[in-house]
């Protein structure tokens, strides 16, 4: 049995800690150091895999600042959920680069203590078969070469429409309360197509016995079931899953 917990935040620039920069380099462009953002949103996606392949989709849960106040309280209860699950590997996407610079800046600042998956253990990111470490998908993907695939890219290949992903790009700051459940549908679905990318990983290096579209469907089937999307973000879910279960069908027909 593997256990996973895909995660996600979203961030936005902070103009206070930007003008620090800018007072230390006055060169400094508006939104290019990392460390100018603050985390505004965080999900988790637990998932485990058996032997034979099935797939358990067995919780996700999403903190914002809108419900508890500020990005201490995000991060810390993001690090909760982790720290509970230290029997899993934290699965991100480019999170080497983007969400673990920022998480760290965030424990440092309010005096939060790191999960075991992210700890500086003289072990590198990025191993996919330690429970209680962190691996980067993206990052081993990119192996030792130049090239970062986006998780999109990744999902295209998949055969996933180009639509699920129309909004996937950029998240604002939300400011209305629609603003905030777009930002939760926003990052509660980059944990599931985080989710389908890494079980298709799986599979291409002959880690767990299974389909790529048929692991597709169980999660966002799954996402449907048990988490409240915004009508937008739900009805592409829905057409979605429509177009795998019939191209399913279909490779079934062939097959038979």
């Amino acid at each position: 049995m593997r256990k996973y917990t895909f995660f996600d935040t979203e961030s936005a620039w902070d103009d206070a800690l930007h003008e620090g920069a800018r007072h230390i380099d006055p060169a400094v462009q508006p939104h290019h150091r990392i460390g100018s953002k603050r985390i505004f949103a965080a999900a988790c996606f637990d998932v485990s895999i058996a032997s034979d392949g099935a797939i358990s989709c067995e919780g996700m849960a999403s903190w914002t600042e809108r419900d508890y106040g500020d990005e201490r309280e995000v991060v810390d209860r993001f690090f909760n959920h982790l720290r509970a699950r230290n029997d899993r590997t934290a699965i991100g996407f480019g999170s080497v680069a983007t969400d673990l610079p920022l998480l760290q800046l965030a424990a440092m600042e309010y005096s939060l203590q790191l999960p075991c998956h992210f700890l500086a253990q003289g072990r590198k990111f990025g191993s996919p078969v330690f429970a209680g470490r962190h691996f980067d998908l993206g990052l081993a993907m990119k192996g030792s070469g130049r090239t970062w695939h986006h998780l999109s890219e990744v999902i295209l290949r998949l055969g996933l429409p180009a639509e699920l992903m129309t909004t996937k790009k950029y998240v604002q700051f939300p400011t209305t309360s629609e603003g905030w459940a777009a930002a939760v549908a926003h990052v509660e679905l980059d944990c599931a197509l985080l989710a389908v990318a890494h079980l298709a990983w799986n599979r291409a290096q002959g880690q767990a016995y299974l389909n790529a579209k048929l692991a597709a469907l169980v999660v966002l089937e799954w996402l449907l079931r048990n988490r409240t999307l915004t009508e937008q973000v739900r009805a592409k879910v829905v057409s979605t899953c429509a177009e795998l279960s019939s191209t399913i069908k279909d490779q079934a027909a062939l097959a038979a």
